[in-house]
Formats: C-alpha cells, structure tokens, sequence
C-alpha cells in the first residue's frame, strides 16, 4: 500500500524543475491564445493552475508535485504548441489533468486514495472529460454556431484516442507509484469484512415483476429466431441474460441482492430489447428514456465500486461530493466506452458484409445518448445511491486489485 500525499515532500531542486516547467505552461497558454485554439489554452491553463496551488496552499515554494509529473503532464502541451502533432486532441492534456487533480486533492481534502485507484481515476476522468465535450462542444454548435463536433467519424475518433490515451496514463501512473522514491509506503490493510445480506424492497412481488419482463425477453428472443434476425436475437438473449445475473449471485455466492435492484435491472433490460424490435425506429425519445434508465445501473455500478474501495482499505476516504462526482464520471466513461463498442460493431459490418449488432445513427444519436447516461447519472447520484450498499459490502473484500498500488 502506499500514501499518494507523500509525493509532495519538499524538495528544493525538484521545485525548481517544477516551477520552470509551470513557466513553460503559461508561456503555451499564450501562445494558444495566439494561434486561436482556445481549447488547448484552457486545459493548459488549468494543468498550470493545479501547480501553482500546491505551493500557494502549503504556503512553501519548495513544496511542489512531483518535478517529473509536471513534466510529462506538459510534454503533449509543448509537442502542440510546437505544431508537430496539429492532429492531437486535448484529452492527452486532460488525462495529466486528472493525474495531478486526483494528487491534490489527496493532499489538501479529507479525500483519501491509494495510487492504484488514483490511477483508475485518471482513465475514468480522461475518458468522462472526452465525453463531456462532445456534449459541451455540440450544444455550442448549434447554440453558437461554432464548429468544434465534425463528422461522427470524427467525434468517434477523438473518443477513441481520450480512451487510449486514459489507459495509458492510468497504466503509467501505476508503474511511476511503484518505482518512484517519493511514495511513502504502508502496510497493507485487512479486507473489509463481507455484508452479505441486502435489504429493501418487497421479494415477492418484485420477483413476480422479474418474471414477466423474462418473459417478454424471451418472447422477443422467440420472434429473433422465428425471423432469422440476428442482431434482434443478440439484443434480447443479451438482455435475457443479464436479468438471470442476480440469480446466479444468489445461488453461486449466497449474495440476495435488493429486490428493487434486481426489478431495475430487469426493467433496464427489457426497455432496450423492445427498443430493438420496433421502439427506437419508431419514436426518437425512447432511445433517450432506455439510456436515462440503463446509465442509471450504471451509476449504481460506480457507486458501489468507490464504497468497496472505501470498504476495503482505512487508506482509502472519500466524501460524499466526490461519491457523486465519480458515479458521474464514471457513467460518461462507460458511455464512451459503449459507444466505441458501437462504432467498432458498424465497422466490423462494414468489413464483413454484415448486419451491425450495435448501430449508431450519427454525432446527434451519439451525443444523445451521452447526455441522457448524465442524466440517468445525476438522479442516481442524488436519490438512489443508497440501493447499492449492499452490493458494495459484497464486493469491500474483492477490490484489493483496485486498493493497492506501489506495493
């Protein structure tokens, strides 16, 4: 286990290097300035910013992040602003952003987290970043006029590149933790007893609901097979699967989940295997409602993750405004995740002569249903979280993956 505050000793040479390479950052925010990339200036401005409040918060020039950290945060700042890469994205910025946000936070908030979750973090922040500008950027758009969404090629692209670049400097950090001399190590903690046991809700009629929305997916699975559509039967024995999951829990791992939460995730299920028979061509809002739902699962899924973190390790706290910040982030990085996977289905079709299990209709439909996994996201955040404690007891004593870090 290792402290990520630690990182923050200070170090007088080290400072030095940190507070050159911050120079260097505010000459670029005026160079993009310049040239007329306001986004770059933005993101380069706030990689800046979180430098410089380090020092002004300990009141110490010598406290400083790491020199190295800095540097390599900067390093796709200084290839831009050079113009030798003019078709990078910012997202390789945002992912050093999330890097250095989630070290101080650590140090100056009650938040508390071990470097490998900082690093899972950084993915989820890069990739929620990415997501949350292509929303931003489309209303300017069409607000405004502007041009920053091209095609949804483009926009699909830039997704891609947000994701790689997340993974890569999640997995990074990961290794900078382990071999830098800056991290104070600890003992790692016990797991965190198992609460197996849920509450809430009434079985009886919940599994009665369950049962019918079953029914109705294996009755669309039935028409998939009668008609030889593939993609309709991928679409609903999916779904159909999915609602068999809490079951399988049960009997495998003795886990009774809430009954509420299994309804919900029935339900989620079977909105968007009749959206695939027939809804979603036909009525452009269910598209919205299916997402709003499912991205709510979703949520509760981010939610229980940081508790069984939290669960797991006494090195680990976090406050219930970042609770709700990361199940936000966490449903706009799995929606960006889902629509990679859409894309990559269209392209494969494309390759093959086939049908596209996962199809996308445009920068509109892709846009739309990244706002409506926000919204599905923000409801959770506010009003249902506490459906997942359970689950997230369940998993305290199987997240040791994601507690230790520079070990």
């Amino acid at each position: 286990m290792a402290r990520l505050r630690s990182a923050l000793a200070p170090d007088r040479a080290d400072a030095v290097a940190a507070w050159a390479v911050t120079a260097g950052l505010v000459a670029a925010v005026g160079r993009f300035l310049l040239v007329g990339e306001p986004d770059w200036a933005a993101f380069t401005a706030l990689l800046a910013l979180v430098a410089v409040v380090v020092p002004v918060a300990t009141r110490d020039p010598a406290v400083t992040v790491p020199a190295e950290l800095l540097a390599a945060a900067a390093v796709p700042v200084a290839v831009r602003a050079a113009g030798a890469l003019p078709g990078a994205t910012p997202f390789v910025a945002a992912a050093a952003l999330g890097l250095l946000v989630a070290v101080v936070l650590d140090a100056f908030t009650s938040l508390s987290m071990t470097p490998r979750f900082a690093a899972v973090f950084v993915v989820v922040a890069t990739m929620a970043a990415a997501g949350a500008w292509a929303v931003g950027s489309w209303v300017l758009d069409a607000v405004a006029g502007t041009s920053f969404v091209g095609t949804a090629d483009e926009l699909m692209w830039d997704l891609i590149v947000a994701t790689a670049v997340g993974v890569g400097a999640g997995v990074l950090f990961d290794v900078y933790c382990h071999v830098s001399g800056r991290i104070e190590r600890l003992r790692p903690d016990a797991d965190a007893a198992d609460a197996d046991r849920a509450v809430g809700g009434d079985a009886g009629s919940g599994a009665r609901l369950v049962g019918a929305l079953q029914a109705v997916l294996l009755g669309i699975a039935a028409i998939a097979v009668a008609r030889g559509d593939a993609t309709l039967l991928v679409n609903s024995a999916v779904p159909l699967g999915i609602t068999l999951v809490p079951a399988l829990l049960r009997r495998q791992y003795g886990y009774a989940m809430d009954a509420r939460l299994v309804a919900w995730i029935a339900g989620a299920s079977t909105l968007h295997a009749v959206g695939a028979l027939a809804l979603y061509g036909a009525f452009g809002w269910y598209d919205s409602l299916a997402h709003t739902f499912s991205a709510g699962l979703v949520a509760g899924a981010g939610y229980a993750l940081a508790r069984s973190v939290e669960r797991h390790s006494d090195a680990v706290a976090f406050t219930r405004e970042f609770r709700a910040t990361f199940v936000v982030l966490f449903v706009l990085a799995v929606g960006v995740a889902w629509e990679v996977l859409e894309f990559a289905s269209g392209g494969l079709a494309a390759v093959t002569g086939g049908e596209a299990v996962l199809a996308q209709y445009g920068t509109t439909d892709i846009v739309n249903d990244l706002a409506f996994n926000t919204v599905g996201a923000v409801l959770v955040a506010a009003f249902a979280s506490a459906h997942f404690e359970g689950l997230a007891a369940r998993l305290a004593g199987r997240v040791g993956a994601l507690v230790g870090g520079g070990d």
